[in-house]
């Protein structure tokens, strides 16, 4: 039997669990708003730290998606990275990836599919390549973004306008895509601003961090207008026993968690998505093998020790060497409390780097007290 909780991919949509309300917002706002009849679609975006669910919540979406649409919909989903290397670069990887979702989707005549497999350097404008070299970085950006707009609006006339429904863009980790060029949510918003006013509906999902928009603060508030802010953070106790039960039955496992063992699952996690899919992964494969039809607070107990194990050896270890010894000692004292011993920016670093959290003026805690506990094992060792 699969094992329905994988802690290496983003949870499919099927197996999707949790955030109601965000859900809610999807079936009732935005998937209503790829219809013909709607009168514009809908942008959101999706924040939160790491491994708290931002790309299984977008697979859902596209789930709902296909769900609830009675004709299929193009939705063209960008992984953002520093690869692109530009913006340039980034702009031509979302013109393939709506150029492939028209060929994927494509019922139109021959002629039409041959045009859209050429459609790659050749939608180009003159002048506007990504090879491009000469010029300053911001003309190369309004370049990127031109040429964006001009190749997303001759996709949407050629391509999808005949048959009525919006087309919908996801671009994960957008927060990898300022790393590439600051100002590239105020240009994807001048962009998608525009192909609306051409009625060419496309509409725009990010995930990236909670501050994601504070770190730009001369472009937030106009930027931050355009979305509609889905800010997910750890599992409710509630929410726990929906994401530990849900993918169970949804795999028709014979296998039921008593209330008890959720409970003191959720108190070591503290909810974080990450690590709840990451020890029900091994409970069940244990619970599977030796065929176990209930799983207990007791059998939990016992098995932790080594998902403890697993976790210090495949993700705590890697973070603890991620920061440099004078940032290891930081994590130390952290640790301990004893903030009046950090050099703050030290704890900047660590912040960018997502291994600590601001409390307040002052006072940080490690991202999780799991990893805290590892940090306190290996730092007093």
């Amino acid at each position: 039997m699969q094992n329905p909780f994988n802690p290496y991919q983003p949870v499919e949509g099927r197996l999707f669990a949790n955030r109601k309300q965000e859900q809610t917002w999807f079936q009732r706002d935005l998937i209503p708003s790829l219809a013909p009849d709607s009168l514009g679609t809908y942008n959101a975006a999706i924040l939160g730290p790491w491994g708290i669910g931002k790309s299984s919540l977008v697979r859902r979406l596209r789930y709902l998606v296909m769900q609830m649409m009675p004709t299929p919909v193009a939705m063209a989903f960008t992984s953002c990275t520093v690869g692109f290397g530009s913006m340039m670069g980034f702009c031509d990887a979302i013109v393939n990836a709506v150029r492939q979702e028209a060929l994927r989707l494509s019922q139109w005549d021959q002629t039409l599919e041959e045009e859209l497999m050429r459609w790659s350097f050749e939608i180009r404008l003159p002048g506007i390549s990504a090879s491009r070299t000469r010029g300053s970085n911001a003309e190369l950006s309004v370049s990127a973004a031109e040429f964006l707009r001009l190749s997303l609006l001759r996709l949407w006339e050629r391509a999808f306008r005949v048959h009525g429904n919006g087309v919908l863009i996801v671009l994960d980790d957008v927060n990898f895509l300022q790393a590439i060029d600051p100002q590239a949510l105020m240009l994807m918003r001048a962009v998608f601003q525009d192909l609306h006013m051409y009625q060419a509906r496309y509409g725009l999902v990010i995930t990236g961090p909670v501050d994601l928009f504070s770190e730009a603060r001369d472009i937030a508030e106009p930027v931050t207008r355009f979305f509609e802010h889905l800010t997910l953070t750890a599992f409710t106790l509630d929410d726990m026993y929906d994401a530990v039960r849900e993918p169970i039955q949804a795999v028709q496992a014979p296998l039921n968690v008593e209330d008890d063992a959720i409970i003191w699952l959720w108190e070591r996690t503290q909810g974080h998505p990450y690590f709840v899919t990451y020890v029900m992964h091994y409970a069940f494969q244990a619970a599977m093998d030796a065929h176990w039809l209930i799983l207990t607070k007791a059998q939990l107990r016992q098995l932790w020790p080594t998902i403890v194990s697993r976790l210090d050896q495949g993700k705590f270890r890697y973070d603890w060497n991620s920061a440099t010894p004078s940032e290891q000692k930081t994590l130390v004292a952290i640790a301990h409390d004893h903030f009046d011993r950090v050099n703050r920016g030290l704890v900047t670093r660590l912040m960018r780097k997502g291994l600590v959290i601001k409390i307040e003026r002052g006072q940080y805690r490690l991202y999780h007290p799991m990893f805290q506990d590892y940090v306190l094992r290996v730092g007093d060792s």
